[in-house]
This record gives C-alpha cells, sequence and structure tokens, in this order.
C-alpha cells in the first residue's frame, strides 16, 4: 500500500500462502497517490495516526486501529509524524476470502463485504498485529495457515455486513483422534492444513475448531509440543542441539530453542548440562 522516499518497506508472499501479499515499513511520513489493489486490502499502523481517503471520506485513523479496503476501490493516505512509526499491511486474494467465508457458515455464501473501513475492535487489532509478526518468522506452515485462518474467520464474523453464524460443534472425537495420531506419527514433516482436514474429513476450519475444543490447543501448538518431546529424548541420548532440531522439523536451531525454552523453560544447553548433572550425581 505505501511506497514513498521516506519509506522503508518490504512486500512479499510466502510459499505456504500463496493468496495473501505481505507488507512491513517503517517511516516518519508519507504520501500515497489514489490507487486500488485487486485483493482486500487490511493495514494497520502503530506509533501514531495517518489520514485516510476512500469511498469520498477522508479518515482520521488513530494509531493501532486496523483499515479495510475493498478489492478495486481507489484510495490515497498521508501522514507526517516526528517519530518512526510502523506500517502492516495483508492483502487477502478473493479467492481465500471466499473459501474462509464458506468453512465459517458451512454453506455457499457470497463474498463478504466490509462496510466500515475503520475496525474498532481491540481484539482484531490486536490479532492482526501478532498474526503479522508470527508471519515474518520462520514458523511452519501449519502454523501459518491455521494463524490466517483464525484471524480471516473472526473478521469475517466481527466486520463483515450480514456475518454467517457459527456452525455448532458436533461429535467429532473420531476424526479429531486420527488428526491427533497422524501429527504423532509425522511430527517431523511439514504438515499443511489441508492435509489435516483431509484426514479428518473435516472442513480446515471446523477442523481448528474441534480439535481447539478436545484437546485445549489448535494442531500446529501440538505439533510444537510432540516435536519438544521428542527432541527432549534425544537430547537425553546425547545428540547436538543442532541434531535435533533437524531431525525434529524445526525451521532452525534458533527457531527449536526459542520454543523449547518456552514450553520446558529452560534451554536445549541447560536441559543437556542438567540432565548429566543427574546422572553423575547418582553413583
Amino acid at each position: 500500500m505505501m511506497t514513498a522516499n521516506s519509506f522503508n518497506t518490504r512486500v512479499w508472499r510466502s510459499q505456504h500462502l500463496q493468496s495473501i501479499e505481505l507488507v512491513h515499513g517503517v517511516s516518519k511520513d508519507y504520501s500515497l497517490p489514489r490507487h486500488f489493489h485487486e485483493e482486500l486490502e487490511l493495514g494497520i499502523r502503530q506509533g501514531d495516526g495517518w489520514q485516510f481517503n476512500y469511498r469520498g471520506e477522508t479518515h482520521s485513523v488513530p494509531s493501532d486501529i486496523l483499515v479495510v479496503t475493498q478489492p478495486g476501490e481507489a484510495h490515497d493516505a498521508n501522514s507526517s509524524s516526528t517519530q518512526d512509526c510502523t506500517f502492516r499491511g495483508l492483502r487477502i486474494g478473493a479467492d481465500l476470502l471466499q473459501q474462509v467465508a464458506i468453512e465459517v457458515a458451512g454453506h455457499q455464501i457470497d463474498l463478504p463485504f466490509f462496510p466500515l473501513p475503520l475496525v474498532h475492535n481491540s481484539a482484531l487489532n490486536t490479532q492482526i498485529i501478532q498474526v503479522h509478526q508470527a508471519l515474518e518468522q520462520p514458523i511452519s506452515q501449519l502454523e501459518q495457515q491455521a494463524l490466517m485462518l483464525d484471524f480471516l474467520a473472526q473478521l469475517i464474523l466481527r466486520c463483515a455486513e450480514n456475518p454467517p453464524g457459527l456452525i455448532k460443534l458436533g461429535e467429532e472425537r473420531q476424526p479429531v483422534d486420527r488428526v491427533r495420531a497422524y501429527l504423532e506419527d509425522h511430527y517431523d514433516q511439514e504438515i499443511s492444513l489441508k492435509q489435516l482436514a483431509r484426514v479428518a474429513n473435516l472442513s480446515s476450519f471446523h477442523l481448528n475448531r474441534s480439535f481447539r475444543k478436545i484437546f485445549g490447543m489448535p494442531p500446529h501448538a501440538y505439533q510444537i509440543q510432540v516435536r519438544i518431546l521428542r527432541a527432549k529424548r534425544l537430547l537425553r541420548r546425547q545428540w547436538s542441539i543442532e541434531q535435533v532440531a533437524i531431525e525434529t522439523g524445526f525451521a532452525s536451531q534458533s527457531h527449536f530453542g526459542s520454543h523449547f525454552k518456552r514450553l520446558v523453560r529452560v534451554t536445549p544447553r541447560q536441559y543437556i548440562q542438567d540432565s548429566k548433572n543427574m546422572i553423575n550425581s547418582h553413583p
């Protein structure tokens, strides 16, 4: 959305989210000419407000407020600030938006329309920042897809015109158990949400909700938990940290280390050392 001489920006697509373009930039001030996008555009600026001209109206957008721009709608924006501000944007393809809307509703519905450009919902404003930050990291495709699915579903439910109602969850224990077993058998592999949905014979959205309801966490969090449990066993067998990170499917040693410390409460190196100390203390 934003290109200006003073704007330090990146625009990219993840290989696992081909229908989504991500934007991240930092600037003090900028001025954008009238333009439009073929995707639904979501943007949020942190640090200071900005002016947004859209559908014949000028909107003064405060910091940390999400802005929604419909596909094909011309708009321009400008801002002037004394401090560096961060802009985060997502451009969502109509095909993905339609797919998520159908999964949420459980039947065929029209492409969602968002009548209000400014989203005054603190939960959604926080969620888009968290999702965007996560997508800048080397996380698994399962986590990328699950985070994006959940965010878009919440956006549709809370902000779309005539939002669909949620399907009531039923007895999904058996299909969810199949997914759990699949994750345990293939914990070291890159798995897509679509693969798991086929295993369960449920939609991706319905699977995500059912899995969370039954096991208290979404499938991607369960996958990470299983990887860490396997990693602890390998570390106790004196595998190197680098070898363990690769063997358990993490994108990098640092990515493995951050998840290990988050869940085990110590670093892999500390875990190895403490395990050795316990062994050596017993004759």
